[in-house]
C-alpha cells in the first residue's frame, strides 16, 4: 500500500482544521447553535428554516457502540445498513452518497467510492466525536456539489479540555477501546484506538486516530483556528452481497485498509462591527485498498484488488455584512480534486486492470441572505458552480422562519441541489462514462415547533425529487442517467422532562420512496422510528434507554452465483448503558448491547450484534 502523499498546500498551512468562531447570543442556554460552514457564524438552532439533528457529548457518551455509524443510527430519519466493507446510510430515503458528511467542517466523502462518493463511518470512532449536527434537505446554495439530502458534521472538540483524560473500554465479542484527550494552553489533543475480535456478522477492525486542535488569538479584532485529524484502519469482512456468515459459500474475508487525513485553517478579522472578513484552507488526503476473493462461483463478483489515492484542496474566502435588519455571507471557493485508481479483476484465469486517474477544479460563488421583517426572518441563498469540463450549475434556496409566540414557531426551506458525478463513475475503465450529467434535486420542507423548559416537539413534512440518477445499464454495460425517485414523508421529534431527573425522547419517520418501474431500491423502510429515557438517579449514577424500530425492507445477495432479492423483517433493539461517576476524577459506564437478544440483519446473511456487556472506565489523569 502506498504511503499517503502530502500535496503543496498541506506543507504551506503545516498543520490544519475546520474553524468555526461561536457567536455570543443572548438567547436562552438551552437553545443550541450549529455550525454552517460555507455560513459565517453558527446559528441558533430554533432560527433554522430546515430539519436539524443534534447530539452533544452526553448523548454519544451513551451510545452503545464503538464508531459513528452506532451514533448516526440514533439520529431521528437515519437508517444504516452494513455489509461486510460496504455501509450506506440513508437519510429520509436517499442515497448515501446524496449526504455531504463532514469531520470538523472538512468535506470527507470519496468520489473514487465505488458507491459514488461515500464515507466509510467505521473509520471514524465514537470516543472522538464530541458533536454532531445533521441539516436535512438540499444545501448545495451554500455547500455546493453533493448536499442533494443533507449535511452531517462531525466535530471532534466543542469545549476546551482541561487536564489529561484516559479511557479504556471493552464491549461485547471482544471489541476494545482506549482514548486519550488532553488540553494545553489553547490546544486540545485527542487520541483513539479500536481493536475488535471477530463479530457475530464475520467482520472485524482495527483503527487508530488522531486529533488536534489549536485556537491562536493574533490581534484583538481576529482569531485562527486549526484542527488536523489522522486515521489508520484494517478491516476484515465477508464481501458485500455475499450472502456474509449464513450463506457465503467461500469464507475467505474481504480486506480493507487505508488511511485518512483531513485539516484545515480559518483566519477570521473582525473589520468593525458591520464587516467580518474570513479566509479558511482545507485539505484531504486519503489513501485506501480493498482485496476481495469475490463471490462465488465469481461470474457476477470476481476477485478483485483496488488502491485508491484520493486528495483534494479548497480555499474560501467568506464576507460578512450587516445591515439594519439585513445579514448576508458573500463567499467565493476554488476546489482542487485528484484522483488514482490502480487494480484488476480476476477474469477467465487473466487479470484485467483497472486503472484510471483523473482530477478536476471548481469555481464558486454565492451569496447567503438573511432579512428580518418584523417577527420573521426570510433566508434566500443563490450560488454558481463553474465546474472544469462541466456546465455552469445555479443553485437556490428559499427559507422562512416564524414565531408565532414565544413557544411556536413555523419553518419552511425549499430550494435546489445537484451532484457532480463522481469521480469513479466518470473514470472506471469497465463501466464509467464521461458523459454523464450531474443529478439534481429539488426539496420542499414544512415544520412546526413548540418548545419550552419542559417540552421540545417538532412535526416536519418533506417532499423531495431527484432526477438524472446514475444507474448501470446492463445492455451498454456502462453507467447512465436514467433514474428518478420522488420521497415524500413526515417526521415527528420530540423531548421532554418528565421531571427534574429524568427525560424523555421520541421520534418516528415515514419516508415513501417512489422510483420508476422495475427499479429496486434497497435498504430503505417506510417507518423507523426509536425513544430514550435518560434518568438520573442520583448525584453520581444515571442510566439511559434507547430503544429503536426499524421496518421491513428489501435486499439483494449474489451468493449462489445468481441476482436475489428478499424482504428484510422489521426489528426493534435495546440498548441500556449507565454511569457511575464514582469519585471527581473517577467514573464507570456500563453497556448492554441488544438487551433483548433480539435476531435482526442489516442485509442478506449479515446479522446485527447479539446481546452482550460491556465497560469502560474513564480516568481523570490530571
Amino acid at each position: 500500500m502506498k504511503k499517503m502523499k502530502f500535496n503543496a498546500l498541506f506543507v504551506a498551512i503545516g498543520f490544519a482544521t475546520t474553524s468555526y468562531v461561536w457567536a455570543e447570543s443572548n438567547v436562552s442556554s438551552k437553545i443550541e447553535t450549529i455550525s454552517v460552514y460555507g455560513q459565517f457564524n453558527p446559528i441558533d438552532k430554533n432560527s433554522m428554516p430546515s430539519s436539524v439533528s443534534l447530539m452533544n457529548k452526553a448523548d454519544i457518551a451513551s451510545v452503545v457502540g464503538n464508531t459513528a455509524l452506532d451514533v448516526l443510527a440514533q439520529v431521528p430519519g437515519i437508517t444504516i445498513n452494513k455489509s461486510g466493507n460496504i455501509q450506506e446510510i440513508f437519510l429520509r430515503g436517499a442515497e448515501s452518497n446524496f449526504v455531504i458528511i463532514q469531520i470538523d467542517g472538512v468535506q470527507v466523502n470519496n468520489p473514487l467510492d465505488s458507491r459514488g462518493g461515500s464515507f466509510d463511518l467505521s473509520t471514524l470512532g465514537k470516543d472522538t466525536i464530541a458533536r454532531v449536527e445533521v441539516i436535512k434537505g438540499a444545501q448545495s446554495s451554500i455547500y455546493g456539489s453533493d448536499a442533494l439530502a443533507g449535511v452531517i458534521n462531525f466535530i471532534t472538540f466543542d469545549e476546551q479540555q482541561e487536564g489529561g483524560k484516559v479511557s479504556v473500554g471493552y464491549l461485547n465479542d471482544g471489541q476494545k477501546s482506549a482514548t486519550f484527550k488532553t488540553g494545553f494552553g489553547g490546544w486540545n489533543l485527542a487520541l483513539n484506538g479500536i481493536d475488535t475480535d471477530e463479530q457475530a456478522a464475520g467482520d472485524s477492525q482495527r483503527l487508530a486516530e488522531a486529533a488536534l486542535q489549536g485556537k491562536l488569538t493574533l490581534t484583538d479584532s481576529s482569531a485562527t483556528q486549526l484542527n488536523i485529524r489522522f486515521s489508520d484502519y484494517q478491516n476484515s469482512a465477508f464481501p458485500d452481497q455475499s450472502g456474509g456468515a449464513e450463506f457465503a459459500e467461500d469464507t475467505t474475508k474481504e480486506r480493507k485498509e487505508g488511511q485518512t487525513l483531513s485539516a484545515s485553517l480559518r483566519h477570521q478579522i473582525n473589520i468593525n462591527e458591520d464587516y467580518q472578513m474570513s479566509l479558511q484552507l482545507e485539505h484531504l488526503a486519503t489513501d485506501d485498498s480493498l482485496t476481495s476473493p469475490g463471490i462465488a462461483p465469481y461470474f457476477m463478483a470476481p476477485p478483485a484488488f483496488t488502491e485508491n489515492d484520493y486528495t483534494v484542496s479548497k480555499f474560501r474566502w467568506l464576507n460578512a455584512v450587516s445591515v439594519d435588519n439585513v445579514s448576508a455571507t458573500v463567499g467565493m471557493d476554488y476546489k482542487d480534486e485528484n484522483g488514482e485508481t490502480s487494480g484488476y479483476l480476476e477474469m477467465f484465469g487473466q487479470q484485467v486492470p483497472t486503472n484510471y486517474r483523473l482530477s478536476r477544479t471548481n469555481v464558486a460563488g454565492f451569496i447567503d441572505a438573511k432579512v428580518d421583517i418584523a417577527e420573521a426572518s426570510l433566508f434566500l441563498g443563490v450560488r454558481l458552480d463553474k465546474p472544469e469540463d462541466s456546465d455552469n450549475e445555479t443553485t437556490w434556496k428559499l427559507g422562512v422562519n416564524y414565531p408565532m409566540t414565544n413557544n411556536l414557531r413555523l419553518f419552511a426551506n425549499t430550494g435546489e441541489s445537484f451532484k457532480l458525478p463522481s469521480l469513479y463513475a466518470l473514470g472506471n475503465n469497465m463501466i464509467g462514462n464521461t458523459e454523464l450529467l450531474p443529478e439534481t434535486a429539488t426539496n420542499v420542507d414544512l415544520g412546526v415547533e413548540w418548545a419550552s423548559e419542559q417540552v421540545d416537539i417538532s412535526l416536519a413534512v418533506f417532499d423531495y425529487h431527484y432526477k438524472n440518477l446514475i444507474d448501470f445499464d446492463s445492455e451498454t454495460f456502462s453507467l447512465v442517467n436514467r433514474a428518478s425517485v420522488k420521497t415524500q414523508g413526515a417526521e415527528l421529534i420530540l423531548s421532554t422532562d418528565l421531571t427534574s431527573s429524568s427525560t424523555l425522547g421520541a421520534n418516528a419517520t415515514y419516508a415513501d420512496v417512489q422510483a420508476g418501474e422495475g427499479e429496486l431500491l434497497s435498504g430503505r423502510p417506510q417507518w423507523q422510528g426509536g425513544a430514550s429515557l435518560h434518568l438520573q438517579w442520583t448525584d453520581d449514577f444515571s442510566a439511559y434507554i434507547s430503544a429503536n424500530y426499524i421496518g421491513e425492507s428489501s435486499a439483494t445477495s449474489l451468493h449462489g452465483g445468481d441476482f436475489s432479492t428478499a424482504i428484510l423483517s422489521s426489528y426493534y433493539k435495546v440498548d441500556l448503558s449507565a454511569n457511575w461517576q464514582v469519585n471527581e476524577g473517577f467514573d464507570i459506564d456500563f453497556f448492554v448491547t441488544n438487551a433483548l437478544d433480539k435476531k435482526y440483519y442489516y442485509a442478506i446473511g449479515f446479522a446485527g450484534p447479539e446481546q452482550g456487556l460491556g465497560v469502560k472506565v474513564n480516568w481523570l489523569a490530571w
